[in-house]
């Protein structure tokens, strides 16, 4: 069953350039979709599109609800494009409570949790001015994990990830998909998008290609 469809989905800047050209694709509940392309394809304006954060034209469904720029979402997502949302002077777990402030079902101990299976100390008093570049990314992932939220969506999230957190990352999201959530990766990351993805697809020039099927 499709949670996404878009159907002719492009995106026209007012010169006249192209990001996103006819794009015909659909997202089924339950998969771990992989966009990729190198720098530059339109994998973060797809993803953009996709979920009604920047204007585009076509027609997009979402949950069986057809969405118009200006609507409310129709399912909650947790989402990481581009540089994570991160209050600087506070700390990891204080940023993460205040992002659960939006999700009544969350709880204290699942903060906790999400933190600690991302190897982020929840007691820890440092502030992510003073995190590691890798930090910040594994904070941003856990922003978009809390709540185990219907629909996932990652843009890059591997960059700055050394191989031990990448293979944690990778059973976090087979996990969190066992769990019910499906997920929207854009990554260039090969040995990562073989290792998670149960579909791929390519991006070119503002183009969109089905690459493989994978189990």
């Amino acid at each position: 069953m499709d949670l996404i469809i878009a159907r002719q989905l492009s995106r026209k800047l007012r010169n006249g350039t192209m990001l996103l050209q006819d794009i015909n694709m659909s997202v089924e509940k339950g998969e771990i979709l992989a966009v990729e392309g190198e720098n530059g394809a339109g994998k973060t304006v797809l993803l953009k599109a996709l979920l009604g954060l920047t204007p585009s034209s076509g027609d997009l469904i979402v949950d069986d609800r057809r969405f118009k720029l200006g609507d409310a979402y129709p399912i909650k997502a947790g989402i990481l494009i581009e540089n994570p949302s991160l209050i600087n002077e506070f700390t990891a777990i204080r940023n993460l409570r205040l992002l659960a402030t939006l999700l009544p079902q969350v709880t204290d101990d699942e903060v906790h949790t999400v933190l600690r299976s991302l190897n982020l100390d929840p007691t820890s008093r440092t502030l992510v001015k003073n995190f590691s570049l890798g930090m910040k990314e594994k904070l941003g992932i856990a922003q978009a994990l809390l709540g185990h939220n219907p629909l996932i969506v990652l843009d890059e999230p591997t960059n700055a990830l050394d191989d031990k957190s990448k293979m944690n990352l990778v059973l976090l999201v087979r996990n969190y998909r066992d769990l019910g959530s499906t997920f929207l990766i854009a990554s260039h990351d090969q040995d990562f998008i073989k290792q998670v993805a149960t579909r791929r697809i390519r991006m070119t020039e503002g183009h969109l290609n089905e690459k493989s099927q994978l189990v």
